[in-house]
Order: C-alpha cells, then sequence, then structure tokens
C-alpha cells in the first residue's frame, strides 16, 4: 500500500503526492474532483489555487483511501498564499504560453491536412475525369484499392482542417485574454459584483464573531483576498481612464439626453446612479433614434434600465432634434462634437433653474384623489369609496351605494360597462372626472381603483331654438342628435384602459352606416346589416337625426336614412352659381408665395425620394410646371397639384418655379378638389387611408361613388372598399397607416363594433393567430355573432383573455348559455359520433405514414400488378387530399367561431345605454 500525502496550499492549490501508475490511487480519487497532471508529476484538484481549500473532497478523498488500506497524510495550509497581483501576472503568463502551444498545434494539423489533401489529389491523377472501374479488368483491383485510398485521405484532411481551425479559435482566444481580461468596461462591471460579495463577508464575519463560531477566520481570509481583487482592478480601471478611455457615470447625463446604447439611440428619462432609465417600446424597436414620445401611451413613459458599461455615446436633446430635422442621425463623432458643445452641467443647471421657477402644485385635501369601487361577483350592489391623497377613504366624502337596475348584475372588474356606467355617472354628477393617463388598477377581491380630478368649468352654451330646424330634418352643426345625447349621459362604451397604438379614446357616439361591397361578400351594398361609425365625423352630414337605442322597434327603421339620401340626392347635388370667371395663366411666381393646400389628399411624404427629386431640380431645374390657385385678399398662391415638387424645389433652393395660375377658383371647389384626388389616387406611396379620406371628401361634395371611381379609374366597388375603411376605430386607422394591419384584414375588421375592432386588435398584436386566415375567420365569425346577437335584442362584446372561461374547452358548448335541454342532449349525442369517426382516422394516418416512408421502386413493384396500376392509387389518395383540403377549412372556420362564442359577455343595451330623462 503505499504511503499518501494530500497538502494544500493557497499558492500552489491542493496536490496529491506518493502515487504511482497502477496502484489503484487515481481510481479511488477521481470521483472527488483529482486529476493527473504530466507537468506536476502528481494528482491535484483543478482551479484550486489562490482559493481556500474544498476540505470536503479532500475528507472525503481521504477516508476512501484509508478504507482502501492506504497511509494517508492531510495537510491544509491556509496561510501561505500570493497576492492576487502576482497571480493575475501567473494567469496572464500561462495564458502566452497557451498561445505558442496552440499555435503549434493548429500549424501542425493544416500541415497534416495539406499533406492528405495532397496524397488524395496525387493518387486521383492516375484516372481520368469520369473514368469508372472497369469490372472484370486486371485494374478492377487496384482501381478500388485506389479509391478507398482517395476517400480515406479526403476524410482525413477535412478531419485535420476542422481540428485547425478548433486550434487557431484557442490561440486567439488566448491572444486576447488580457485585452477580455482588463478591458475597463468589464472591470467596473466586475467591481460592482466583488464589491457586493466584499459586503456579504463581511457581514457573515460580524455575525461569526459575535456569535463566536469557528467560521469566522475563513471569513476574514475572503475578505483579505477580496480587498486585494477590488484594489487591483481599481488600479485598472485609474489606468485607463490617464489613457483617455472614457468610462460613463451618472454625472455625465442629464434627463433629456440620447445616449447611444445597444447599437440606437435612446432618450434619458430619468439619471439612477448605477444605470439610465431610458425610452423603450417593444413594437417599436429596433428603432435608430427612441424618444419619449415613442414611449409614451396614455401618458406613461416605458423605460429600461441601460447599464453605464454598455453606454457608446452621449447626444444632447437639442442637437438631436436638430440633426432629426435634418434628415439624418448622428454618428459617435458628431455626437462627441455636439456634447463637447453642450456640456451636461450647463444642462442640469438649466433644467434645475427652470424646476425652481415652476410653481408648486398644492393640493387641495378637501377633494378627493382617487374612487374606489367593490362589489362581489354578480351581485346587484356595489359600494364606492372615496379616497384621500394616502389611498384612505376620505373624512369628507361618505360611501355611496350603486344599485344595479333591475335584470342587470355587476361584476367587478375593468370591462363591467353596467357598473362603471353608472361610476361615470356618479362623478359626473359631483363635479369629477377620471385623471388623464390613468385607468383602473385592482381586481377581484381587492376592488378596482382610479384616479380623478375636479372637471373644468365649461362656459355657458347659448341656448339653440330647437325648433328653428329645417324643415327636411337636418340639425344645426352644434345641436347634438338624440342619440349622441343618450350616449353622452349613458357613459362609456368601452373599456376605459383598451388601448392599442394610440392613446385617443373610442369615439361613443355612433350612427348607422350601411356596408360596401366585397369580393367574398356576395350581399350587396344597399342591404348589407348596418354598422356603426364614428358619429364626430358624419353627424353634420346625416340626413336626419339617428334612432335611439332604447326601443327595439328602431330596427325596423334601419333603411330609412338611407331611402331619405338617395331621395334627397338629385336637389342636394346642384352647386351654387358662381359669377365669376375662371381663367388660367402659366407664368414664373416666388417659392416662397406659395402655401400648401390644407385638403390635399396625401399628407405622407417619402422624405427619400423627396431628397432625390430634390437633387435632381438642383442639376435640371422644373421640368414640369405646378398648379396654383391666386387668393387675391391674401396675394399668396394656394396648391391644386404639384406639392412633391413644391417640397423638392424648396429643399432645392430654388427661389422660383413655372406654374399654371388659375384665377377666379374658389377653396373649396368641386372641380378641383376632384383633380387633386384623381392626381394623387393610386400612386405607389399614398396609404389607405389616404384614399379613403379622399373619397370621403368628394362624397362630402356630391359625388357619386359610380362618379368617383370614373374620374379615378377606379372600380365602383374598389371605392366603396375604401370608404368602409372610415368605420374603423381611430387606433385601428393607425394601426392601418402604420403596417400594423393589412389592408385586407382590416376591411373585415371595420365591420365590427368599436369594442370589438379594440378587442381583435389587441389579440392580434399579441400573435394570438397562427396567420392571417385564421385572424380572417376569426373577424367573420365574431361579426356573425354580433348580427344573431342583435337579431336576439342584444349585443356581445370580446373578453379579454384575462376574463376567459375556465375549465376544459372541449366540453363547452359555444353558445350554451341560450340552448335547449333538447338541443344540448342532441349535440351530446351527435359530438359522440364524430369524435369516433375522427378517432378512426388515425388508422388512415398509419397507412399515410407508412406509404411515405416507403421506397418508390417497391412501391412501384407491388403496384404496377394491381388494377389501374400506381395510377389509380394515386387518383385517390389525390382526391383525398382535395378532401383534407376542405377539412381543414371548414375546421378552421369550426375553430374561429368556437373562440367568438367561448369568450364573449353578453350585455343588454338598457343596461348600457339607460335612458335619459328628458326634463
Amino acid at each position: 500500500m503505499a504511503d499518501i500525502t494530500i497538502t494544500h496550499t493557497r499558492a500552489e492549490g491542493t496536490l496529491l503526492e506518493g502515487s504511482s501508475k497502477g496502484d489503484g490511487v487515481f481510481e479511488i480519487v477521481r470521483n472527488h474532483g483529482f486529476w493527473s497532471s504530466r507537468t506536476l508529476g502528481c494528482l491535484y484538484i483543478r482551479r484550486s489555487q489562490d482559493k481556500e481549500a474544498q476540505t470536503w473532497r479532500i475528507n472525503a478523498a481521504a477516508d476512501e483511501l484509508r478504507a482502501a488500506g492506504h497511509e494517508v497524510t492531510v495537510t491544509i495550509d491556509e496561510d501561505t498564499r500570493r497576492t492576487f497581483a502576482e497571480a493575475e501576472a501567473d494567469r496572464g503568463e500561462r495564458a502566452e504560453g497557451r498561445v505558442e502551444r496552440f499555435s503549434d498545434r493548429a500549424d501542425r494539423a493544416v500541415a497534416s491536412a495539406d499533406a492528405r489533401r495532397a496524397t488524395a489529389d496525387q493518387i486521383s491523377k492516375r484516372f481520368e475525369f469520369g473514368q469508372p472501374i472497369l469490372i472484370g479488368h486486371h485494374s478492377e483491383g487496384r482501381a478500388r484499392r485506389d479509391a478507398e485510398r482517395i476517400d480515406s485521405n479526403m476524410r482525413k484532411s477535412f478531419e485535420d482542417r476542422d481540428r485547425a481551425g478548433y486550434w487557431a479559435d484557442r490561440t486567439r482566444a488566448s491572444e486576447n485574454y488580457a485585452a477580455h481580461r482588463n478591458d475597463p468596461q468589464r472591470t467596473l462591471r466586475r467591481l460592482e459584483r466583488l464589491r457586493a460579495d466584499l459586503r456579504k463577508q463581511e457581514r457573515a464575519h460580524a455575525n461569526a464573531v459575535e456569535k463566536g463560531w469557528v467560521s469566522g477566520g475563513r471569513h476574514a481570509r475572503l475578505i483579505q483576498d477580496l480587498t486585494e481583487e477590488i484594489a487591483h482592478w481599481e488600479q485598472i480601471v485609474e489606468k485607463a481612464k490617464a489613457d483617455g478611455v472614457k468610462l460613463w457615470e451618472p454625472g455625465d447625463f442629464a434627463p433629456g439626453d440620447f445616449v447611444l446604447y445597444s447599437g440606437s439611440w435612446y432618450e434619458v428619462e430619468r439619471v439612477n446612479p448605477k444605470t439610465l432609465s431610458i425610452a423603450w417600446n417593444l413594437r417599436l424597436a429596433p428603432k435608430q433614434v427612441m424618444s419619449v414620445e415613442d414611449a409614451t401611451l396614455n401618458g406613461r413613459v416605458s423605460t429600461h434600465p441601460a447599464d453605464y458599461t454598455q453606454v457608446r455615446g452621449r447626444c444632447p436633446g437639442e442637437a438631436m432634434r436638430a440633426f432629426l430635422a435634418d434628415g439624418k442621425v448622428p454618428g459617435k463623432k458628431s455626437a462627441s462634437e455636439a456634447s463637447e458643445a453642450a456640456p451636461v452641467d450647463a444642462i442640469r443647471q438649466a433644467q434645475a433653474e427652470a424646476k425652481k421657477k415652476q410653481p408648486k402644485r398644492r393640493s387641495d385635501p378637501k377633494i378627493p384623489k382617487r374612487v374606489k369601487v367593490e362589489c362581489r361577483w354578480d351581485a346587484t350592489e356595489a359600494t364606492l369609496t372615496w379616497l384621500n391623497g394616502n389611498n384612505q377613504p376620505h373624512k369628507g366624502h361618505p360611501h355611496v351605494t350603486i344599485t344595479a337596475p333591475d335584470g342587470v348584475k355587476f361584476t367587478e372588474a375593468v370591462w363591467s360597462e353596467p357598473l362603471l356606467s353608472q361610476v361615470t355617472a356618479l362623478l359626473t354628477a359631483a363635479g369629477f372626472t377620471y385623471g388623464a393617463g390613468a385607468g383602473w388598477t385592482g381586481g377581484p377581491g381587492r376592488g378596482i381603483v382610479r384616479a380623478i380630478e375636479t372637471a373644468p368649468v365649461q362656459p355657458e352654451t347659448p341656448a339653440v331654438d330647437v325648433a328653428a330646424v329645417v324643415d327636411d330634418g337636418r340639425a344645426p352643426a352644434d345641436v347634438p342628435s338624440p342619440e349622441l345625447a343618450e350616449d353622452t349621459a349613458g357613459g362609456e362604451k368601452t373599456a376605459p384602459d383598451l388601448r392599442f397604438l394610440s392613446s385617443n379614446p373610442v369615439p361613443q357616439g355612433a350612427q348607422k352606416v350601411s356596408h360596401s361591397e366585397h369580393p367574398l361578400n356576395t350581399t350587396p351594398r344597399n342591404e348589407r346589416p348596418d354598422t356603426v361609425t364614428d358619429a364626430t365625423t358624419t353627424a353634420t352630414d346625416a340626413p336626419e337625426a339617428a334612432p335611439t337605442k332604447k326601443a327595439p322597434a328602431a330596427k325596423k327603421t334601419k333603411k330609412a336614412p338611407a331611402k331619405a339620401v338617395a331621395k334627397k340626392a338629385p336637389a342636394a347635388r346642384k352647386a351654387p352659381e358662381t359669377t365669376a370667371q375662371t381663367k388660367s395663366v402659366q407664368k414664373t411666381i416666388p417659392t416662397d408665395r406659395i402655401d400648401r393646400d390644407p385638403s390635399q389628399p396625401r399628407e405622407e411624404f417619402d422624405q427619400a425620394k423627396l431628397e432625390e427629386l430634390a437633387g435632381s431640380m438642383r442639376q435640371l431645374g422644373q421640368l414640369q410646371p405646378i398648379s396654383v390657385r391666386y387668393v387675391p385678399s391674401a396675394r399668396r398662391y394656394v396648391l391644386i397639384m404639384g406639392e412633391r415638387r413644391w417640397r423638392a424645389a424648396k429643399m432645392a433652393g430654388l427661389t422660383e418655379m413655372t406654374a399654371l395660375v388659375l384665377h377666379g377658383v374658389q377653396e373649396g371647389d368641386r372641380e378641383t378638389l376632384a383633380k387633386q384626388v384623381a392626381e394623387n389616387v393610386g400612386r405607389a406611396d399614398m396609404t389607405a387611408m389616404e384614399e379613403a379620406k379622399s373619397f370621403k371628401r368628394l362624397e362630402k361634395a356630391e359625388y357619386t361613388v359610380d362618379e368617383i371611381a370614373e374620374m379615378c379609374g377606379k372600380s365602383a366597388a374598389y371605392v366603396g372598399w375604401r370608404l368602409d375603411l372610415l368605420r374603423l376605430c381611430e387606433p385601428a386607422q393607425v394601426a392601418l397607416g402604420k403596417g400594423h394591419l393589412p389592408v385586407g384584414m382590416a376591411w373585415y375588421v371595420a365591420q365590427l363594433s368599436c369594442d370589438n375592432q379594440m378587442r381583435f386588435l389587441s389579440k392580434y398584436a399579441r400573435g394570438a393567430f397562427a396567420n392571417d386566415r385564421d385572424a380572417e375567420a376569426f373577424v367573420k365569425a365574431t361579426r356573425a355573432e354580433e348580427e344573431r346577437r342583435e337579431s336576439q335584442g342584444s349585443f356581445f362584446v370580446l373578453a379579454d383573455e384575462t376574463t376567459a372561461k375556465g375549465g376544459d374547452g372541449q366540453q363547452l358548448i359555444p353558445g350554451a348559455h341560450d340552448v335547449p335541454e333538447e338541443e344540448r342532449e342532441r349535440i351530446a349525442a351527435d359530438r359522440s359520433k364524430l369524435t369516433k369517426k375522427i378517432e378512426r382516422l388515425s388508422t388512415a394516418g398509419e397507412i399515410l405514414a407508412e406509404l411515405a416512408t416507403a421506397d418508390p421502386e417497391e412501391l412501384a413493384l407491388l403496384l404496377a400488378g394491381t388494377g389501374g396500376g400506381v395510377a389509380a392509387h394515386l387518383h385517390r389518395i389525390e382526391h383525398l387530399r382535395g378532401l383534407t383540403t376542405k377539412v381543414i377549412k371548414n375546421l378552421r372556420d369550426a375553430q374561429a367561431i368556437a373562440a367568438v362564442r367561448a369568450g364573449f359577455i353578453e350585455i343588454n343595451p338598457d343596461a348600457v345605454a339607460p335612458e335619459v330623462d328628458a326634463a
């Protein structure tokens, strides 16, 4: 048996001596972390230098060796140590040694790969290109041996080449060890971690000393090690600063600056001791410049922490906005120059002075700051509590009990519209309104809370003689329709915290309009069911007031407004006669005396293409005149056609432009508007919403859909589709304009109510659909369910995902709340039969899987002798494929219908929009 000695010192690590090859010691201790080293000539534990002894490994190995009959001596010396600087220098020397060794290995592998490739090439020269092995010839044996040698040498050449790449990568890693280890940015992050460890060991040492534990000495040694290591890395950081390396700190930034982080510029919202809070909007990332406005939604700014060690540049806010105004994004050099011109100290001082000048906002303690609503599930009563600034019940405002109307139950959730509508009415009566940018927070069991503020005092509106309304039923623009007044009093129609891409609320007033035709829907435009559209844009154009929602009988007169429009259209089309004569003359006019027409159809212009056109105009001048109308009162010109050329001319610095000047054309002229729309519609860079708004302007100018289509070179159906896009709520229009919502999908979404549009957009943005076909089927199913509910005297909105019904969805019957018991039994029986049939498809799946993996030659041999041959079986499989495609479509539609019916909230219209007392 061997005499084994295990020693541990901080300088040498853990070593096991006295063992020789074949004595069985290594086989015993290898499970305890010991390795063999030819350099050391003994066994050792990896990475044990400059560290505390791993006594659990050492003692376990010693016990096992003693059990095997060996004499074991264990010596642990924690006091013999070397400084951290010496250990770091030793690690650097070993890295240099690895560079030499790994480089030699890479060179040998490359040489071996080249030699084996040369051998394979030399052997292959004996064969002509494409020469086959001559079976039965005397050269067959040699040819086969040469082929095997070529294959062997080529394979080994590839293996050696891969091994050379591996050692080359190891060589580069060793060469970069020192630079990577001493990188100042990484060193700063390392220092943060080491200082945290030091504080932890100091607390542990103090606790051990206080309680008299034996671990106090170990903690003291670790404190000494950490203190030395921190001092070493602090010297590295100071050296980097002396060498001119910029290390960013909190004092280098001020709120409003822009920082270069992860390749993009982000505006700084807050400056913190360890990080910067930068503006962050995941939907817009990656974006070259992200401002606070981009990250603001409903008054709240989304931020992301940016470590100072990952910041690569600073640009003052004013300088960044100047760069963006010129259409440029600054680089590190330009940003550095701008940063030197606007030092952060001056910016901080200006911000501090501006803050001092701002008057301190003092809130009145007598006014409540929030309201809290509490109720049980399916309750008929709810409690409203006024809260002060400390979220405590306000002493000056007692609790209010809200009672639900007959047949209505409250739910403590942000989508409980019967409850929230009464809360809104109560706040309005008390002189309060919801706080800007705030939403409901909380949930079931905790109550929902929202900030409130004193409603602004509205100026007294002069009385309007309603009897003076014109005989044709058209109300003045300043007199709201009865339905709009009822909606306003009835409360909000959408959940207050439902948002998508826009902070603007969904319009509440609504009136009925008809659908247009669509290639996937054969119902004529004038026979489609009505939908809800924004009353704020159509109230002044309505031929008569929209019917109220309180009586079901109003549905019988749904088409009355459309008929009224048809009867009065010929009379309304007569334009007022003008005595002014129109004349035109082409001449050169100053560029600075030309103004943009606010009714211009196009609203967005590609900046890059404008710069290209401006460059062409600098070289060649203006090639085509623009069209303008002269305004005698202002002695200026207003553009009719050619705004893009006018913008490019200003960018090119042209002081004069050739223009066809029209005299006698009045603002809002029908023909001028028609020319503007006809010139712009159909351009590749004109968005769908711009086209829709242009067609709407022509429709307001008393043009029919057929006339608009003929003027613009489009079909009447195309014009109708575009007009239908105006039924989209504002967030959906924003999503369409930004390209987040496809145009084809937007038409289907426009058929839904505003509530369901918002909820669909929220699901679509979260990626709830596998593809656009699934989303389209879901929208169609939602619209079908809306029509079905409307026919039953109610309507529904899609539920949020957080409020979806629980349980196994496979056991539910969509719309089960209105299914009779007999129908339930029939559905259950048919479901059992259908599922059993579908389960039998597993046999067909096994057969198809077997055919899919079969060898084509084997299939040809097996099926060639059957009736009809392979072609007959192929025809049968193709028939099955056609049926499978139809089944997939039916199941996709069924999935959409089930998803819609299983996740909706049925609402009684009388509860959502209660009657308004005429008094």
